[in-house]
């Protein structure tokens, strides 16, 4: 696998990934609250809070990110990383004029639709393509290692990953629009209880 060259996030994101994106909200505390998110599971520190981007503002992050991407490199598969890399593969893949494809790396008894024997997403044939994997936030970089072998495995002659969010200290992946150790909660995240028709979840909670 090819590795990053440094220049290639220095000058462009480095500088936006210390100030805060067109859109994005600093959340109070009460989102996690709201969110019913675990202290234990929630690796954001008190005095930092929380981030929440609304569908607005991660629709301008990925397209600046796809531009960033369609600069170095043209992939021709993305594949997103259920749940929240789908969003952003998604989206990344229509902007990338590439082919798009959901992928889960690991089986969760409350997903089970989609899913193969082994909790894994079915791919379609990648033999001699270049491919993009995405996730919404990298932090060990196992869950992104995991699909990059699974491209691999499919045949895909070179695999790089972007996601939305890496921490301070932790994976690097080729791309990413943000590095932040707050919270950062997405439009996806939240939990809608209203179920009336024609509810916007961009307009709930965010």
């Amino acid at each position: 696998r090819r590795a990053a060259r440094p220049g290639r996030h220095d000058a462009r994101s480095r500088g936006r990934a210390e100030e805060q994106p067109l859109g994005v909200g600093v959340g109070d505390i009460f989102a996690v609250k709201r969110l019913g998110i675990p202290a234990a599971a929630s690796r954001a520190r008190p005095h930092q809070g929380v981030r929440e981007l609304g569908w607005a503002a991660f629709g301008e992050m990925a397209r600046d990110l796809a531009g960033r991407i369609a600069d170095g490199f043209q992939p021709e598969v993305v594949l997103g990383i259920a749940k929240g890399g789908v969003f952003v593969g998604g989206a990344l893949a229509v902007s990338l004029r590439a082919e798009f494809f959901p992928v889960r790396v690991e089986k969760r008894s409350r997903d089970q639709a989609g899913a193969g024997p082994d909790g894994r997403a079915d791919l379609p044939d990648l033999r001699g393509k270049k491919v993009l994997v995405v996730d919404d936030v990298a932090q060990s970089g196992r869950t992104l290692e995991k699909a990059r072998a699974l491209a691999r495995r499919a045949g895909a002659r070179e695999v790089q990953a972007a996601v939305l969010v890496v921490r301070p200290g932790g994976a690097r992946p080729e791309w990413f629009a943000l590095e932040t150790d707050e919270l950062t909660l997405f439009g996806w995240d939240y939990q809608l209880d209203d179920t009336s028709p024609g509810l916007d979840p961009g307009e709930v909670g965010v």
